[in-house]
């Protein structure tokens, strides 16, 4: 056995937000989630909980890995992996050429805590023909998969759904992890709904972040300027309404008002 071969030889770095995934059961649902012979990424593989199931499975894997230990711990692997690729490199900045390069089907990933609002926005912003296995700490995911009308529905639970169906597959403890974070954890998938959108995502985007920006306020005021009480209502949207009010396609008719105006 190398010593490098579990994630009791390496340390969690706290600056980066890791926290190792140890539940076999939570891998196995993770892995099961991408069918045999895709094409996948997996973001912040670490030591690999994810990634050595994962890649029994798939035709490809390429792996994005910040934290320099495991980039070269995993690039180590690839003469025995023909399968595998490394991208050594923060995935804020990196995601999108991969992605360009690689047309992956899936991506899956333990999203490291600190930047999981960003990386979820970015992500969405990908149209996959297999879709995603994401895990958060369960308060984001509970956002996520929020429905409009509930407290806490806001700007990422519109944008998952530009491209994709978000569901809830299971919520896992603190010991489901070493070191143990301080939170649950929750795991996402993100199914294509096939639907073509009425709206580029870059403009639902700018529009989601101008109109969740004080939620208390209604929609109208959010945008006041911009766009009239009649523009709302020629588009079928009360204008007394709150942002977590409207549902996907009311900020679509929004985001397409607003190019018009």
């Amino acid at each position: 056995m190398s010593k490098h071969s579990g994630s009791e030889h390496f340390r969690a770095n706290k600056a980066l937000g890791q926290h190792f995934l140890v539940s076999q059961k939570a891998i196995r649902t993770i892995a099961q989630a991408v069918p045999e012979g895709a094409s996948a990424i997996e973001i912040g593989p670490g030591p690999g909980a994810i990634t050595t199931s994962v890649l029994a499975r798939v035709n490809h894997l390429t792996i994005i890995e910040k934290d320099d230990r495991f980039a070269e711990y995993w690039q180590a692997k690839t003469g025995e992996h023909p399968n595998l690729s490394v991208s050594h490199g923060d995935v804020m900045e990196v995601l999108t050429d991969v992605v360009a390069a690689g047309h992956p089907e899936w991506i899956v990933g333990n999203l490291p805590y600190n930047i999981s609002g960003p990386l979820t926005a970015l992500l969405a912003s990908f149209a996959l023909t297999g879709g995603m296995v994401l895990m958060y700490q369960r308060e984001v995911g509970q956002r996520i998969v929020a429905e409009a009308g509930t407290k806490i529905y806001g700007g990422l639970s519109v944008l998952v759904r530009h491209f994709y169906t978000p569901k809830k597959l299971i919520v896992l403890p603190p010991g489901a992890f070493n070191p143990p974070p301080k939170v649950h954890s929750m795991v996402i998938q993100l199914l294509p709904h096939g639907k073509t959108p009425k709206c580029a995502f870059d403009d639902l985007q700018k529009t989601v972040r101008q109109g969740f920006a004080h939620r208390r306020k209604t929609i109208y005021n959010q945008f006041r300027g911009q766009l009239t009480q009649e523009d709302y209502l020629g588009v079928g949207i009360d204008p007394r309404k709150r942002p977590e009010q409207l549902d996907y396609d009311d900020w679509v008719r929004i985001a397409l008002l607003l190019k018009q105006a």
